[in-house]
């Protein structure tokens, strides 16, 4: 059965490392996407990704071409829609504990106690 495009998408950030590198691969590909389509300088294009990427926009380097605005919008739609709340979901993630979680022993406890009644059950005396 074939995963959900969310799945794979919460499965492919589950670390910070991973998120970190995904966003990264964002960043240097509209960097170069921008040299190309700008025709400016990497330190430049990386200069007005990251301004970008982070819904700044100081005004100093923008778009002039067709191309470069779309590479714009999408990288302000990728990282406000998609980094950002997976950056904040993680975060979230790690600060909410479910202080009625049952710990390992107990739920092999259960699970034992569990065992032992279904025994029982099936052969009672």
């Amino acid at each position: 059965m074939p995963r959900k495009p969310a799945e794979v998408l919460v499965s492919a950030t589950d670390t910070a490392k991973e998120l970190f590198a995904i966003y990264l691969c964002v960043v240097v590909a509209a960097a170069f996407a921008f040299v190309h389509f700008e025709a400016m300088s990497f330190l430049d294009a990386m200069w007005m990704t990251l301004v970008t990427a982070t819904t700044t926009g100081y005004g100093d380097l923008y778009p002039k071409t067709p191309a470069g605005r779309v590479v714009a919008v999408l990288l302000m739609h990728t990282t406000t829609l998609f980094i950002i709340p997976l950056v904040t979901a993680r975060l979230a993630s790690k600060l909410i504990v479910d202080n009625d979680a049952f710990t390992h022993s107990e739920q092999e406890e259960i699970k034992e106690t569990l065992r032992e009644i279904r025994e029982r059950l099936r052969h009672p005396s």
